[in-house]
């Protein structure tokens, strides 16, 4: 029996969302100033500080729309740790040695231990995401549809207008779970269009983007209007809430069919997110050696913006691609073997 074979627009959808995140880091990690006087230059880097939110929201719900009808494997979480373990050693290694003020002993020795460190928040909050995705997936199996939606609505409402839970990621990370839930098993509650959805989601988008010109323009007379600009940041709020969810029905309408060269870029998307965020790297990739603040008056910032992170996503999905294909490939083609000899040693028995 031939395996159905993934809709590559999920996979496209993916790729947007780490390119979104890799131009927020770009933005924020850059050490631009964003009390500076009000320019183009200004403008755009405000605008990229926007998309990392949505692309962890893309991420987060795709990854929801596949687990909540996938059995729970331990190889999927084993493969998480690999590869988190694996750039956080190597990197760290790379930077003891070439860097060693940078990179002592003992933060060698907390490279071994990602997922206590810390170093990667999404990972941290992803893992155990996964982890209680099976019981999520029971309760999902068990709730009536009008009883899911009225959760949702409950949920959602309390989490984005009561800010009493909004330092909890899991409990964001929760929510986007069963919203993909929710679109995945009844879709048909979902009548428009994709191409409406997707503009639905492009225009909640581009509303940020006025209302952050909006207080630019109010800060030129009193610049703690500037300020309000964090409003529209965190992932949780309304605009990039609505513009994540349009988005991801939208994508989720639109069947591209299977597009290996998609689903190649696709697979590379968490090491992307990995090499280029590793709290080692981050300040040498923004600060030392594209010198990003450099730019933030300079006629070529928007080029030079273009083009770094045109880069460092390539460079990045390069890397992973190489990783895979020697060193996670062969390991996991290894663990299967044992694996199913165990397997068939206990059938027998």
């Amino acid at each position: 029996m031939l395996q159905k074979e993934r809709n590559s627009s999920f996979e496209l959808l993916r790729i947007i969302s780490m390119m979104l995140i890799v131009s927020f880091h770009y933005a924020y990690h850059g050490g631009f100033d964003f009390k500076a006087p009000l320019n183009i230059g200004l403008y755009f880097i405000q605008c990229l500080d926007m998309g990392g939110k949505l692309g962890v929201n893309l991420f987060v719900l795709i990854s929801g729309y596949f687990l909540c009808k996938t059995k729970f494997n331990w190889k999927r979480l084993l493969k998480l740790e690999f590869e988190v373990i694996f750039y956080s050693v190597i990197i760290g290694l790379i930077f003891h040695f070439a860097l060693p003020e940078k990179e002592g002993i003992k933060g060698l020795a907390k490279e071994f231990f990602p997922l206590h460190s810390g170093n990667y928040w999404f990972y941290s909050v992803y893992f155990a995401l996964v982890l209680i995705s099976p019981l999520l997936n029971k309760l999902i199996e068990r709730i009536q549809r009008t009883t899911f939606r009225e959760l949702l609505i409950a949920y959602g409402v309390i989490w984005i207008f009561v800010p009493i839970f909004q330092k909890i990621n899991i409990g964001w990370f929760v929510f986007l779970y069963l919203c993909a839930a929710y679109i995945r098993f009844f879709p048909k509650d979902f009548k428009l269009r994709g191409r409406t959805f997707a503009f639905l989601g492009i225009i909640s988008y581009f509303l940020i983007f006025i209302f952050i010109l909006m207080c630019d323009l109010f800060s030129l007379k009193d610049l703690r209007f500037r300020d309000l600009f964090n409003l529209f940041l965190p992932q949780d709020s309304v605009l990039i809430f609505l513009s994540s969810i349009f988005l991801f029905i939208g994508f989720s309408k639109w069947n591209i069919g299977s597009n290996k060269i998609i689903n190649l870029i696709s697979s590379a998307t968490f090491g992307v997110y990995l090499i280029h965020d590793n709290n080692l790297v981050r300040p040498f990739l923004w600060l030392d050696l594209f010198k990003n603040a450099k730019y933030q008056n300079s006629n070529f910032l928007i080029l030079h913006a273009l083009i770094v992170i045109a880069l460092v996503y390539i460079f990045c999905t390069l890397i992973d691609l190489l990783r895979k294909y020697f060193i996670e490939n062969p390991i996991f083609r290894v663990i299967e073997k044992f694996e199913f000899k165990f397997y068939k040693r206990n059938d027998k028995s």
